[in-house]
């Protein structure tokens, strides 16, 4: 993608980064249920989009984000069906802790192979510029999302919905400081915090969605966490002027 529609990495992009998770999570949900097409038989549709997307932005000249953020919940909506169908009853049924750990460790080589030529990681600014967002970078967020939303049920199913919501939420406060302290470097500690964000926004989608409490739904979920993360990107302005990608 072009320099000028990606977004820098500040406390608006975790912020948004977190509520597509969340709104990802109940999207993919929903598409699955209402289109008919099942967890994977959306899936091509999805990959269209995104590949429309994609290639739009390349003749897009005028500077905004926009083609990034669908990007991201296009690939995590995605994410979710693939999620549900490698681990779920209706799929494949692999065990969901070995799938994540199987996942982590592909997402830690996608993360190596995506960042490795890009100069601008190694710099002053690293930790505000976003990877360079080639193909390799999508890929990665693809699995990252997939990661996610294992592992995110996992926990759901070992402590409970309510609680792994809430404990998640705070694993990913802690990996944004984490990520501030550049403990793991730019690159490592990017795609540690994006897999974190992932794994809380799903538990805290289906919690959202399903909460005996509030019992809003799915339809009603998707639509609040839907105008939040818009909310966040249209209310809350970024500052421009990154350094160009390489």
């Amino acid at each position: 993608m072009q320099p000028m529609h990606i977004p820098r990495i500040n406390a608006r992009y975790w912020t948004a980064i977190a509520l597509a998770s969340i709104f990802g999570t109940n999207l993919g949900d929903l598409y699955a249920h209402d289109s008919g097409l099942g967890l994977i038989g959306g899936v091509p549709v999805l990959v269209v989009l995104f590949l429309g997307v994609y290639i739009a932005e390349r003749f897009d000249k005028i500077s905004h984000e926009a083609y990034y953020w669908l990007c991201i919940i296009i690939m995590r909506t995605g994410a979710t069906n693939i999620a549900d169908f490698m681990a779920g009853r209706r799929g494949w049924h692999i065990d969901r802790w070995v799938l994540s750990l199987g996942l982590g460790v592909l997402l830690a080589a996608l993360a190596w192979w995506a960042a490795r030529d890009d100069r601008r990681l190694n710099g002053p600014n690293a930790a505000k510029v976003v990877p360079d967002t080639d193909p390799r970078y999508w890929v990665a967020m693809l699995t990252a999302g997939v990661f996610g939303t294992v592992l995110g049920d996992a926990f759901q199913k070992l402590i409970g919905q309510d609680v792994a919501a809430i404990a998640l939420a705070v694993v990913f406060i802690l990996a944004l400081l984490v990520y501030r302290k550049g403990v793991f470097g730019s690159v490592y500690g990017y795609w540690l915090t994006v897999a974190v964000a992932r794994t809380a926004g799903t538990a805290i989608g289906d919690a959202l969605a399903e909460n005996e409490t509030l019992k809003l739904g799915l339809p009603v979920a998707t639509a609040l966490s839907g105008v939040a993360f818009v909310g966040v990107l249209a209310l809350w302005r970024s500052r421009r002027g990154l350094a160009p990608a390489s």
